[in-house]
C-alpha cells in the first residue's frame, strides 16, 4: 500500500514534522511511503499555471500513486498554512488528483484547541469541486500543546495513542476501498 505524507509547515524543527516522522518511522516496513516537499512550489495563478513546474508535475504524480494521503497542518491564524493551501489550489488543477482519494488529517500547535480550526478549514477545502477527496470519516487526531508531546525532536510513544488509533482506521478504510 502506497501512503503519502504532507507536511503543511516549512519550518525546520516543525512539531508537524516530527508528527509526521513518527508515523513514517513507525510505519515504513509495513507500507510504501513517501513525502511530498511543498515548500518550492510557486504561489498559485493562471497567468502562470500553462508554464512548466516539475516541482507541481512531482506533486501531482506523487498524489496519483498514493492510495492513501495523510495531511499534518498546523494552525496558522485559525485557518491552513499559506503553503498548504497553494499546494492544493495546483492540485485541484487539470488533472485534478485529490478526487476520490482517501485522506488522513491530523496537526498539532502551540495552543489549546490544537489544530481544531485549520482542520475544519482543510476539510471544507477538501470537499471543494477542484479536489472532492474523501477525507475518512471518523478520525479526529489534534496534537494541542505539541510542544509537551516532544522531546529531543521526537513524539514520546504515550502522546501518540490516538494518533496511533486513527492511523489502524485510516489503514482499514484504504484496505477496503482498495478492494471495491
Amino acid at each position: 500500500m502506497n501512503i503519502l505524507f504532507i507536511v503543511g509547515s516549512t519550518r525546520k524543527a516543525s512539531y508537524n514534522q516530527i508528527i509526521a516522522n513518527y508515523l513514517m518511522d513507525k510505519h515504513k516496513d509495513e507500507y510504501n511511503i513517501r513525502q511530498t516537499d511543498i515548500s518550492e512550489i510557486p504561489m498559485f495563478s493562471e497567468d502562470i499555471e500553462n508554464q512548466d513546474w516539475p516541482m507541481v508535475d512531482k506533486a501531482r504524480e506523487d498524489v496519483e500513486w498514493a492510495d492513501g494521503v495523510v495531511i499534518v497542518t498546523p494552525e496558522n491564524n485559525y485557518s491552513v498554512p499559506a503553503v498548504l493551501k497553494n499546494y492544493l489550489d495546483w492540485c485541484s488543477r487539470k488533472k485534478r488528483v485529490y478526487m476520490n482519494k482517501p485522506v488522513m488529517i491530523t496537526g498539532g500547535s502551540m495552543g489549546h484547541w490544537g489544530t481544531i480550526r485549520a482542520q475544519g478549514h482543510l476539510r471544507q477545502i477538501l470537499r471543494s469541486n477542484g479536489i472532492k477527496s474523501v477525507v475518512v470519516p471518523g478520525i479526529e487526531v489534534y496534537f494541542p500543546k505539541v510542544q509537551d508531546s516532544i522531546v529531543d525532536g521526537k513524539l514520546l510513544e504515550e502522546k501518540a495513542g490516538s494518533l496511533n488509533k486513527n492511523f489502524d482506521i485510516f489503514i482499514e478504510y484504504l484496505k477496503k476501498s482498495n478492494c471495491d
